[in-house]
């Protein structure tokens, strides 16, 4: 009888751990399908961004970018209508297909408060240029000289 009462005990703990262990995973509660049937422009806030693309989901046609999901959209809202504009750096027109992981985009659009961008351009851009930190002289004029200065006839061997 112990024994039985030790395997049921032994598998309750078991499942408990597990079911516990499932909670404390994140998840991911925000219903993409929901955000775009249920939208409004009065939950919005103007977003623009230049950014290096993270992600590319063809399926979905959408980015992941500057940390945010950006939804390439053909919709109707009402008497609204809103197109995604996909542009290469002359501003020519080009399929989102030509979109890869590793490029420059400049995005406009919509960030919802839920979180994600309705983009209305997604224009690829060539990448910023790296900037070298420029070397300054320190004049003997300046405070900082004179600290530095002070900091050196300080030191005695």
């Amino acid at each position: 009888m112990d024994l039985k009462i030790g395997r049921y005990s032994k598998t309750a703990w078991s499942v408990l751990i597990v079911g516990m262990g499932m909670l404390l995973l994140p998840s991911n509660f925000r219903a993409e399908s929901n955000f775009l049937t249920h939208f409004s422009f009065d939950d919005c806030d103007p977003f623009e961004a230049h950014a290096l693309i993270m992600d590319v989901d063809r399926k979905k046609t959408q980015l992941v970018a500057a940390e945010q999901i950006i939804y390439v959209v053909d919709l109707s809202f009402g008497d609204q209508h809103l197109i995604t504009e996909l542009t290469d750096p002359e501003g020519n027109p080009m399929d989102f297909g030509a979109f890869s992981q590793g490029q420059w985009v400049y995005v406009k659009g919509f960030k919802h408060i839920d979180g994600g961008v309705l983009a209305s351009l997604v224009q690829r851009i060539d990448p910023p240029e790296s900037q070298k930190p420029v070397p300054r002289k320190i004049s003997k004029e300046s405070r900082r000289y004179n600290r530095i200065k002070g900091r050196a006839s300080g030191i005695r061997n």
